[in-house]
């Protein structure tokens, strides 16, 4: 059987045309039966048809296959901007150098400088529920990281439009300083009587192994020496003891995993060195119609104490020292095509309706085979047919037709076929003499 495209009505209205226009063949609504089952299968079959579509397709955007690949990394001249907020167990000025270098050999003022801000060790009750709650956070998720990357990366996916809308909440805007001197004669006096200080803002750096470190205990002093100016170093008291708050490269995201953020570090003798071996990924990750560019480092701590009596030397401070990977990581969704998803909606609907058609086949079976047993009265009254005399062919004065019930149709036109009409007819005339 072929489909053929009909067309039933006014040609010359368009609106009519495009309501009657129809590809599949329809039966006539007269020989259709409606009953109270069908009904009721027909509403929840749509229900449930709305629902399993609405299902799929949250599946289908959300519920994918993580896919991660490794490519290399061409994009080595850009610059990425690294995040730091760092309070340090000692007053501002007793650090006298924060500051950057690479294998460049730029100016170490030349990537940006980070502001300082004078505050207590000491934190409130509050703010200390408040880091020791994203110390946890943080320890778990480098502790189980291979078992929760890919939760992770899903939800990055999913809330793609905020989840790296987060940016530092001190961003400080570079200017270049000649000297550290120029950058403590500019310090606030008032900072002085804080125990503690603090060192936050964002860094623009290359893409090659450098360190940033913070180094203290001695400060600049100018004096006059007969009739010349003279700088010396006056030894200041020096605790290296430190929290990090927040250390991120590039784009930040608050579902990648920081390893250093809420970290806390306590240095109890002066002559020591805290050293962090960072390494830096870059990482891609691909959704539908967006990119996100960001990074994710693995760490190594070491605190040594310095003696010369061991053969242990160095400069007592701490220590960022940095390298980037020459491999990126990318991340996308590993879903089914387009196609497949289209052609799996359709079997979903055409399999619902088969289902609804069948089980209503299946209960009115059912209820006409009780209604038989059990109350045969109104069985014949609603599914047998009453039976009409025989007709006649006398001529009956005109009435209005009535329509015979759609399920007595057959056994009316089988009634009709098998009612004898020759006792109707009129006799046979007698044959004429010749």
């Amino acid at each position: 059987m072929t489909a053929t495209l009909r067309y039933r009505g006014d040609k010359s209205n368009l609106l009519e045309l495009a309501k009657n226009l129809d590809a599949f063949k329809k039966v006539p609504e007269k020989y259709t039966e409606t009953t109270e089952i069908g009904g009721t299968l027909s509403l929840l079959s749509r229900l449930i048809i709305v629902y399993l579509v609405y299902t799929e397709f949250r599946y289908y955007y959300n519920e994918t296959q993580i896919v991660y690949q490794f490519q290399p990394d061409m994009a080595l001249e850009e610059q990425v901007q690294m995040h730091v907020d760092i309070t340090v167990a000692m007053p501002c000025a007793s650090l006298s150098g924060v500051d950057l270098m690479d294998e460049t050999q730029q100016d170490v003022f030349a990537y940006g400088t980070l502001q300082r801000e004078g505050v207590w060790w000491q934190m409130s009750d509050s703010d200390r529920r408040d880091f020791k709650s994203m110390q946890m956070t943080n320890h778990y998720l480098r502790e189980e990281y291979h078992s929760v990357a890919d939760i992770l990366f899903k939800d990055i996916l999913r809330d793609r439009y905020d989840s790296h809308t987060t940016k530092p909440e001190h961003e400080l805007k570079r200017k270049p300083v000649n000297s550290a001197l120029q950058q403590l004669q500019q310090m606030p006096q008032s900072e002085s009587k804080f125990d503690a200080c603090r060192l936050h803002g964002t860094l623009g750096i290359n893409k090659v192994a450098g360190v940033l470190h913070l180094v203290g205990g001695a400060q600049p002093v100018v004096g006059m020496f007969e009739d010349h100016w003279t700088i010396e170093f006056r030894r200041m008291p020096a605790n290296f003891s430190h929290r990090i708050n927040r250390l991120s490269f590039g784009q930040y995201s608050r579902r990648i995993v920081q390893p250093l953020e809420g970290d806390e570090t306590i240095v109890n003798e002066e002559a020591t060195t805290v050293q962090y071996f960072i390494k830096v990924v870059p990482t891609e990750i691909q959704h539908t119609f967006t990119t996100i560019s960001t990074f994710q480092y693995a760490v190594t701590e070491n605190v040594r104490k310095l003696d010369s009596e061991r053969n242990s030397y160095g400069s007592p401070g701490i220590y960022f020292k940095y390298d980037w990977s020459a491999l990126k990581i990318v991340v996308s969704n590993d879903r089914d095509n387009l196609i497949t998803f289209i052609i799996r909606l359709c079997s979903i609907i055409s399999g619902i309706i088969v289902i609804s058609g069948a089980v209503n086949a299946l209960l009115l079976g059912v209820q006409r085979r009780l209604l038989r047993i059990f109350a045969p009265q109104i069985y014949q009254r609603h599914f047998q047919p009453t039976h009409s005399p025989a007709p006649t062919l006398q001529s009956a004065p005109s009435a209005p037709s009535v329509q015979a019930p759609v399920n007595e149709l057959l056994q009316t036109a089988n009634l009709m076929a098998s009612v004898d009409i020759s006792a109707y007819l009129p006799t046979a005339l007698p044959k004429s003499s010749k």
